[in-house]
This record gives C-alpha cells, structure tokens and sequence, in this order.
C-alpha cells in the first residue's frame, strides 16, 4: 500500500472508531421564559451553599459524574416551598451541567427526573448577574397568574 493510501485509512478509521468517544452537550436552552418555566418543575434565584459529590461516587463505587449543589432559596416561582433545595448536575457545560460556584447566585431551572432534581445548561440556569432581564419577566409572568 502506498503512504498516501495508508494514511488516508488511518485517518478515515480513527474519524469513525473515535466518533463515539467525545460527549459534547448537544440540547438547545428553552427560546423563552414561558418555555422554560413549562418544562420546570422548580425556578428560583439562589445562592449555592455547599457543592459535594455523592457519596457513592466518593467511595468510588459509583461514578455519576454529578454533583449535588445546595442552594438557600433568595426567590422562588415555582417548586417547593423549602429554605434549601439541593439539585444534581455536572460541573461542565460540555457534559450538559453548569458550573456552579459557591457564595455566588444563581437563576436555577430544575427538571425532574427518575432519580433526583437535576439542572444544567439545557434548562436554561445562569448566574444572576445578566438575568435581570429574565427574572423580571418572570415576575411578570407569576404576577398574571396570581390574579
């Protein structure tokens, strides 16, 4: 086989053995404020308290790749009506998460699913410093509904 043959299989190979190795985020944040609040079951502003990873992970029998990240609730839209809440994600937003930090607040959108409350970049969480935007809307939003 010629060198130019052997390396275009090389590569052509290692482009299709490697493509199922990489985990890039792929999910589109809701368009709107509407949208998101509808695919939540939890939105509130909070400041994290505590991120720690489950102890099941801790004693390496598990690796979830999670966090739980604990927040004291500033505002609440919707969800339980609770001084705390703790929410898993992952700390990267290439694997979907968001990477929180303590002492800093948050606009948190949570989903629910089978095992826990989980957040991420997909449900439209950030940091509440540029979201003014977007809490006032939903303000808005749950001040229609109160009437």
């Amino acid at each position: 086989m010629r060198p130019t043959r052997l390396i275009l299989v090389c590569t052509v190979l290692i482009c299709f053995l490697g493509a199922g190795l990489g985990y890039a985020c792929t999910c589109m944040a809701p368009r709107t404020v509407e949208e998101a609040v509808a695919k939540s079951s939890a939105v509130f502003v909070g400041k994290v308290t505590r991120i720690y990873r489950p102890f099941l992970d801790r004693l390496g029998i598990t690796k979830t790749s999670g966090y739980r990240v604990e927040f004291e609730i500033k505002k609440r839209w919707k969800g339980p009506v609770t001084r705390t809440i703790v929410v898993t994600t992952r700390l990267s937003g290439e694997a979907c998460g968001y990477p929180f930090e303590e002492n800093k607040e948050y606009l948190v959108y949570v989903v629910d699913e089978p095992a826990d409350m989980q957040t991420g970049i997909c449900t439209g969480t950030k940091a509440t410093a540029g979201a003014e935007l977007e809490i006032a809307q939903l303000n808005r939003l749950y001040e229609k509904q109160s009437q």
